[in-house]
């Protein structure tokens, strides 16, 4: 079979985790419509046929003006030396040809023979005729093999994708495994589903450093139950994510439940509890 290490780079927002989602086939990794909700670098396995798809999804970076120097902005380089391609992704419905310039200063001195896939997604929210701008556009830079049109939200362009990646996946001497794999420890997983229901009920109110930390897990033949603390920064932050009598924690609380029991295809017990800690430990 031909196997490959495929990392996803790109702005915040400009929908990587949409679009491993879709290649996966399920949802895999936290989608929020508020930036930087990727927080992580995580791996993940996809096999079609003889191929195997090893996505490493990463934070989105490059949104700021101040020059790369920080953990959580360089990391999506941190898997790019062991890469075969690399998909550049960038939101074709907004102006990004700044920060893609950023980002391919960044690449320069990285890229040996890592080949660079070009995804421009989004292309539902655009006509044909500024999809045909934007590729004629990025077109013309060399560091770019080739440029594919997708919508990560529906699917459209995404099988070509992974089709002209089999090209440059290497041979490799291992028995064939059907089963996909998501490289993240289950209770990272029940995190990041809470956290992203916190992130899109609450998306002005909450700033990013807001944490969801699964304290115990109880798995049972039928059921689990899952005991979670959401720490926040502040007192008034607490009260945002609790509301009125509760409401807002119910809310958060049964949106993660449904998804967590989607995924688990077990009835599912979720336990929520919220503390102010201080910004030092965020």
């Amino acid at each position: 079979m031909k196997s490959g290490n495929i990392v996803l780079i790109g702005p915040t927002n400009s929908g990587k985790s949409t679009l491993v989602n879709s290649i996966m086939g399920r949802r895999v990794t936290l989608v929020s419509r508020k930036k930087q909700s990727t927080t992580f670098n995580q791996k993940l396995t996809k096999n079609i046929s003889e191929f195997e798809y090893i996505l490493q999804d990463t934070p989105g970076t490059f949104a700021s003006m101040k020059k790369i120097s920080n953990k959580v902005v360089s990391s999506p380089f941190a898997e790019i030396d062991n890469a075969v391609i690399i998909y550049l992704v960038l939101d074709i419905s907004k102006k990004t040809k700044t920060e893609f310039k950023r980002i391919q200063s960044s690449l320069k001195d990285k890229i040996i023979d890592q080949k660079i896939f070009l995804v421009l997604n989004k292309i539902d929210k655009c006509n044909d005729e500024d999809v045909l701008k934007s590729i004629n556009f990025y077109s013309k830079e060399n560091l770019i093999q080739e440029i594919f049109p997708v919508s990560s939200i529906n699917g459209d362009g995404v099988s070509r994708l992974l089709e002209r990646s089999n090209k440059y996946l290497k041979i490799k001497e291992s028995k064939y495994q059907s089963k996909d794999k998501v490289q993240i420890k289950k209770e990272l997983f029940y995190s990041e589903v809470t956290r992203e229901k916190i992130l899109d009920k609450v998306h002005k109110e909450i700033p990013y450093q807001c944490d969801v930390i699964t304290d115990k897990v109880e798995n049972r033949k039928n059921e689990i139950k899952i005991f979670q603390t959401i720490e926040v920064r502040r007192k008034s932050h607490k009260s945002i994510v609790i509301g009125k009598r509760g409401s807002l924690l119910k809310e958060i609380g049964s949106s993660s439940r449904k998804e967590i029991a989607k995924h688990e295809n077990k009835k599912i017990h979720l336990f929520l509890f919220v503390k102010v800690v201080s910004e030092k430990k965020l």
